[in-house]
């Protein structure tokens, strides 16, 4: 959800006085330094990661950026048993992670500073040595200023996050590729002028990150989420910390509680996320730590003398490394050690590959929105996917996604199609959309030989609306009739019109209005149930009687505040199964994924999914999901159970216009899971 400015400034300054406040009025926690490591070569220490040896953890290693010195290897004791000068190194990370593949598990990252890159090593620890395994370098082209890595929880996939001078946060995803890894981009954020050090919390699947003379944010890890970032904390007066903040390190216990602890001018603060009190925390002795830069934990045990696991602090004015016990930090600050508590974690949805994508729209923006899937009987493989470019008109595409019309017809929101209308003494496909510029509905038949859409005569309803928004079609099994829904952008009020042919032209009557409550787009209609779904963005998913006399009477699916849902509630689409069975499909934008409901009586609840990206087949996952459509007809093999298409609003990997996916249905409800 993003808030006007001034919200935004009066959120960001309330939380900079509460956190002032805080570490004024509590005194700071006092941990000693286990040990220090020798000074490296060149008395450079930026930052450090640990090679853990699962076998004999006290035999776990130290790898310390040593910048002009390169990579240096030290032992738990803190004595250098390895070196390797050939790269000049400012950040160092090592993804230690079951969930990684062999291939990808234990890389040692590091950034090459001379050339502005990222480079890949596998690290043999008996030998001592250190081997290019990068087909060729992340090509970052900047001063690189942090560097940090992201294991999703979602795909399993690895990413990296590097920081640049000039204040971009890039991630990058990392894959095995010829017996070599390599990398591609997928997306650059605004960060700051003074991005520097970050850490990652993969549970919660953030980056936190350091702005040099401004605070500490984080943004979501997950390459399709928001870019919005969120504040930790500030710099003085807005917040508690002072300027110089950099390094930044993340841990979280077994129990799901996680803390994340700040470098400043004056010291280091621990917060218990994601809104915890700030904690001013004194290392070691006065004086016995320098002007820290990294910092960095490992919370797997690392021998008897560390238990839970180590906080490694770059001490640049002594160019070594100070080992703090994670436990014995932990004790102080009253968390829960790394091996203590219940085991806890967050949900996560299944997750999906798209198998095609849209051409993308022609405009510029927030500009696609709204697929309505038509099936070819005759033919399942000229199915078209007709959608809109709200900015434009109505675009229809086959099932490769490529555009075969355009209609320029207006600011297109919303659309939907239904067969069998009798029109000019023979049946059509009717094709309705919210015309957002004339603030009409306006009528289509579309063309099955010539796959183009013809506009109707008199094929432009009135609504009555400042902004008609939502639209669905409903084709009554009581009556014949057909109808279509459509609702105003400013209160979701929706209005019900039949629609019939006289004397040669389409023609509306207007036969119920309903009082949703407040904004609402989504909706769809089931025919043959003669149910109506509306999505209340920010409020609950709803079912009404479709049909003309069916009233205001209204039955929750679910909810935001207390429900599954997570505004806003977007777009919603039936798939027809036998006798009354299916499923209700709805955007769950706000968490970026799908949630699923059966069609049956009750509505029950059955997971969600997420569409991520099949970078095998170079199409990004789907996110900020405005529209949707299902079908249950089978339409070859790529869709042999139905098709679902849904908009994307962030399309990545690269960076174009938005577009529409197209994702199997038989993968989608197979990947399904329910928290």
């Amino acid at each position: 959800m993003k808030y006007p400015p001034l919200l935004t400034s009066l959120a960001l300054g309330l939380l900079g006085w509460q956190a002032q406040s805080s570490t004024q009025q509590n005194p700071a926690v006092s941990v000693p330094v286990d040990r220090t490591t020798q000074p490296t070569s060149h008395k450079f220490a930026l930052d450090a990661a640990v090679w853990r040896d699962p076998a004999r953890p006290a035999n776990s290693l130290l790898i310390v950026a040593a910048g002009e010195g390169g990579l240096e290897i030290h032992d738990l004791a803190g004595q250098r048993v390895a070196a390797f000068d050939q790269v000049e190194v400012g950040f160092v990370d090592v993804p230690d992670r079951a969930s990684l593949p062999e291939t990808l598990n234990k890389l040692v990252l590091v950034s090459d500073q001379r050339a502005g890159a990222v480079r890949a090593f596998r690290f043999d620890a008996g030998n001592r040595k250190l081997s290019d395994v990068a087909a060729q370098p992340l090509p970052i082209e900047d001063e690189i200023t942090g560097l940090c890595s992201y294991v999703s929880p979602l795909t399993n996939k690895l990413y990296v996050f590097v920081s640049t001078g000039q204040g971009q946060l890039e991630q990058w995803e990392l894959f095995p590729q010829a017996q070599q890894i390599a990398g591609r981009m997928v997306r650059r954020i605004a960060a700051g002028k003074g991005v520097g050090h970050c850490a990652v919390d993969d549970a919660r699947r953030r980056v936190y990150f350091s702005e040099e003379s401004v605070g500490v944010w984080s943004i979501a890890a997950e390459p399709e989420a928001d870019t919005v970032r969120e504040a930790v904390d500030l710099v003085a007066p807005r917040g508690g910390l002072s300027e110089e903040v950099k390094g930044v390190a993340v841990h979280r216990a077994a129990n799901g509680t996680t803390f994340l602890l700040a470098r400043d001018a004056d010291g280091f603060v621990a917060y218990t996320l994601p809104n915890g009190e700030p904690r001013r925390v004194q290392l070691g002795a006065p004086d016995q730590i320098g002007d820290a830069e990294g910092l960095t934990i490992a919370a797997a045990p690392l021998g008897d003398a560390l238990p839970d696991g180590v906080l490694i602090v770059a001490d640049e004015d002594a160019g070594d490394y100070k080992l703090v016990s994670l436990s014995a930090l932990a004790k102080s600050l009253n968390l829960p050690t790394a091996q203590s508590g219940a085991a806890a974690s967050e949900f996560v949805p299944g997750a999906v590959l798209p198998v095609a994508e849209s051409e993308p729209v022609a405009s510029f923006g927030d500009a696609a929105d709204d697929p309505a899937i038509w099936v070819d009987r005759q033919d399942p493989g000229r199915s078209v996917v007709i959608a809109t470019d709200k900015k434009l008109g109505l675009n229809v595409y086959d099932l490769d996604g490529k555009l075969i019309h355009s209609v320029p017809d207006g600011r297109m929101n919303n659309v939907d199609v239904r067969d069998g209308f009798t029109f000019g003494g023979r049946t059509i496909t009717l094709v309705a959309a919210t015309n957002r510029t004339r603030k009409s509905i306006s009528l289509y038949r579309y063309d099955a030989q010539a796959r183009q859409l013809h506009a109707l005569p008199g094929g432009d309803l009135a609504t009555g609306f400042d902004d008609p928004y939502g639209l669905c079609m409903y084709r009554s099994s009581k009556n014949g009739a057909y109808y279509v829904f459509a609702n105003d952008s400013a209160d979701g009020r929706i209005r019900q019109w039949r629609i019939a042919a006289r004397a040669g032209k389409i023609a509306g009557e207007l036969v119920r209005e309903i009082e949703v409550g407040s904004q609402a787009e989504g909706c769809a209609a089931d025919d043959e149930l003669g149910h109506l779904y509306v999505a209340e963005e920010d409020v609950a998913l709803w079912k009404y009687s479709a049909e003309p006399r069916g009233g205001s009477r209204r039955t929750s699916i679910d909810t935001v505040e207390k429900g599954r849902l997570k505004d806003d509630i977007e777009g919603l689409s039936i798939y027809y199964g036998a006798n009354g069975t299916g499923y209700l499909v709805v955007s769950n934008q706000g968490e970026d994924n799908y949630a699923v409901y059966r069609r049956e009586d009750g509505n029950e609840y059955l997971g969600k999914f997420a569409v991520v990206a099949n970078s095998e087949a170079g199409i990004d996952g789907a996110s900020e999901t405005d529209g949707l459509d299902i079908v249950s007809a089978p339409l070859g093999q790529r869709f042999p159970e139905g098709l679902l298409v849904v908009q994307d609003g962030r399309n990545l990997m690269p960076a174009e216009r938005q577009n529409f996916k197209y994702v199997s249905w038989q993968d989608a409800l197979r990947s399904l899971r329910k928290e």
